[in-house]
């Protein structure tokens, strides 16, 4: 499932400054340096269900003007993190109140990464 967040989506900042924040707020990157993803889990009590909340990036060509690399941000979705027999996280109801928990993590995220001088200008 697809989350509308338009100050995170397309953001770009140094590749290390992401790194750094998205791990404080609990992320783990996951894919290659050139396309890093995070991901964090949301567990649901209520349904004893996990989800990821995932944020995919790319390289972009926008410099720090320190040499560093720098990645834009992609949009971020929510997927179950074990579904039996459904072939697609389309069919998976995900509950309001972890795509609410989810829509809050990524607003802390976007203050964080958008307030910052650590990254591109």
């Amino acid at each position: 499932m697809r989350l509308k967040n338009k100050t995170l989506t397309g953001l770009v900042q140094s590749l290390s400054y992401v790194d750094k924040m998205l791990r404080q707020q609990g992320f783990q990157r996951s894919g290659g340096v050139g396309m890093p993803t995070y991901d964090v889990v949301i567990y649901d009590s209520a349904s004893s269900s996990s989800y990821f909340l995932r944020i995919p990036t790319s390289l972009s060509n926008e410099s720090t003007g320190k040499g560093e690399l720098t990645v834009k941000l992609g949009h971020p979705y929510l997927e179950a993190k074990f579904c039996l027999g459904t072939p697609s996280d389309e069919l998976f109801f995900i509950p309001k109140a972890v795509r609410e928990a989810a829509e809050h993590k990524l607003a802390e995220v976007a203050d964080y990464l958008s307030s910052s001088s650590g990254g591109a200008t």
